[in-house]
Order: structure tokens, then C-alpha cells, then sequence
């Protein structure tokens, strides 16, 4: 039986209050904005989640309608699923593992539980806990998934479960992809450390207060801080360096050639120089946010 008794945590609930209020588009529609960038098509609504898939280098959307592609001059459905994919998380090439709700068409119960893509987006397929848990935060590397949603749950397989430390809530999840018994996770306290695949977890002293972390390489651990600046650690969170930074971040990502990607209230930005500057290469509409 999965343990029961949702906690919560000032700086996830803030996240997710933001990210929740779902409201469904109409048609989907890609246009250009004022400033001639791309538009997040309206019927995708939030975006919950963000990868840069280290099979063609794009960036990739998990939001209320389903997966999206970011290219230069337009934004696109990957695939015929509407899921509304509020866990969001890249484990490799082509490789997501998402959780949520089903879209209308879509052939699921509610929530979906853990469901996996080995195709890009194109296609998904259940895993575990369909009917049963709908994560809203999820970390992976490879085969090891972790995941929250009211209690931290741990997998080697994405099919069996283990429970998790339960004193840990958080708001954002990274493995580190070299050995994947070691996770990060931000908390209102700062993030925290296990190295024990989620059973017990350290606190980084004198690490930054972080909202959203990501682990694209072994010794790039990125952060974003709740005030938008970006940090990077070489020594899987033992130290920092601060970056640039951006304004109210929404969601990140980050790829192994240290681009960064954020989504913000109003704009989807950009570094191509490991968080020095950013560019914005795609617009948000009122009805995104």
C-alpha cells in the first residue's frame, strides 16, 4: 500500500497554485507575436514542464494540451495526445516520463499515473499507478524515476515503487545522470541531497534558494533561484555559481552543451551560453498563464 498524508511546502505550493489553474484553449493555433516570435498555441494552456531532448537539441513543452515543439519560426503539436501533462521530465534521447489528466480522446484513466515516451512525445504509454497518483513533480535518469505528489516515490524501473524520505516535499527534482541513487530537490529550506535513491536526504549548506533544478551531465547540476538567477554546481551541489538571470520562472531545462531553457510569465528565453544572457524565442498569450 503507498503511504497516505500530503504535506505541503510554502515554495511548491506556490508553483503549483500557479501552474494548476488550467483552463482549457480553443482551436490550436500558432502565430507569430508582436515582436514576430513564435506563439504558444492557446489550447496548450500552462506550461508545466520543459526538456531539451538530447536527441535533436529542441526543446520541448509538457503543458495542459499535450506535448509542443519549440522551432524557430513555430510551435507545434508532437503527436495526437491532448494529455494534460503536469509532471514533465526528459530520462534521455527521445526519452519523457510525464503524469497528469487525459485529454479529450485520450484513452486513460484519471490520472494517468506514471506514463512513458520513448518516441519524442509522438506516443505515450502507462507504466504504473494509472487511476492512482497524479505527479506533479518528477526527476529522472534512465530508468530511475522519482516522483511526488503528496509523498516522494522512488522507482528503478518506472513500474515498482519504493516510499521516499517523508520529510522532503519537492518542488523540483534532478538525477544526476552518472549515478542515479543521487538526487536533488528544492524545498523551501533549499534544495537537499540524497545519495541513497530518495530514502534519506542532506541539506547543501550554503547553497542558494533554488525553484527549479536540472542535471544534464554529471558535473553540470544547473539551478534557478525563486528571485530568476541562474546557478551552476560542478560538484553535485556542494557549490555554486552564480549566472545570469531572468524573471519569474514558470519552468526550466537544461541540455548536455549547457543550454538553458525557461519559461516565464510572458516568454519562453533562451541562453545558448550557459546562463550568461538570455533570448527570448517564443511568447506566451494571456490565456498561457
Amino acid at each position: 500500500m503507498l503511504p497516505t498524508g500530503p504535506r505541503v511546502l510554502v515554495t511548491a505550493a506556490l508553483v503549483l497554485t500557479s501552474l494548476t489553474g488550467c483552463g482549457t484553449g480553443s482551436d490550436e493555433e500558432t502565430g507569430q507575436g508582436a515582436g514576430g516570435l513564435p506563439v504558444v498555441p492557446a489550447e496548450a494552456g500552462h506550461v508545466h514542464g520543459m526538456a531539451l531532448n538530447a536527441a535533436d537539441g529542441l526543446l520541448y513543452l509538457g503543458t495542459h494540451g499535450g506535448t509542443m515543439l519549440v522551432q524557430d519560426d513555430s510551435i507545434s503539436r508532437v503527436g495526437d495526445s491532448t494529455i494534460d501533462l503536469m509532471g514533465f521530465a526528459a530520462a534521455g534521447p527521445d526519452h519523457f516520463y510525464a503524469s497528469g489528466h487525459p485529454g479529450p480522446g485520450d484513452d486513460l484513466p484519471n490520472p494517468v499515473g506514471l506514463i512513458e515516451s520513448t518516441d519524442g512525445g509522438e506516443t505515450w504509454s502507462s507504466l504504473s499507478l494509472s487511476g492512482e497518483v497524479d505527479f506533479h513533480t518528477l526527476g529522472a535518469a534512465g530508468d530511475q524515476v522519482y516522483g511526488f505528489g503528496g509523498e516522494l516515490l522512488t522507482s528503478a524501473n518506472g513500474e515498482d515503487w519504493t516510499p521516499g524520505a517523508d520529510d522532503v516535499a519537492p518542488a523540483s527534482l534532478a538525477v544526476d545522470p552518472s549515478d542515479g541513487d543521487r538526487v536533488v530537490a528544492t524545498t523551501e529550506h533549499g534544495p537537499t541531497r540524497s545519495e541513497d535513491a530518495g530514502q534519506t536526504f542532506t541539506h547543501l549548506d550554503g547553497a542558494p534558494l533554488l525553484l527549479f533544478v536540472a542535471w544534464p551531465t554529471a558535473d553540470a547540476l544547473w539551478g534557478v533561484g525563486v528571485d530568476g538567477t541562474v546557478h551552476l554546481s560542478s560538484d553535485a551541489g556542494q557549490t555554486w555559481q552564480a549566472r545570469g538571470a531572468v524573471d519569474s520562472p514558470a519552468a526550466f531545462a537544461a541540455g548536455e552543451d549547457d543550454t538553458l531553457a525557461v519559461a516565464t510569465e510572458t516568454q519562453i528565453v533562451v541562453s545558448r551560453d550557459g546562463g550568461e544572457s538570455f533570448e527570448a524565442v517564443a511568447e506566451i498569450t494571456a490565456a498561457g498563464h
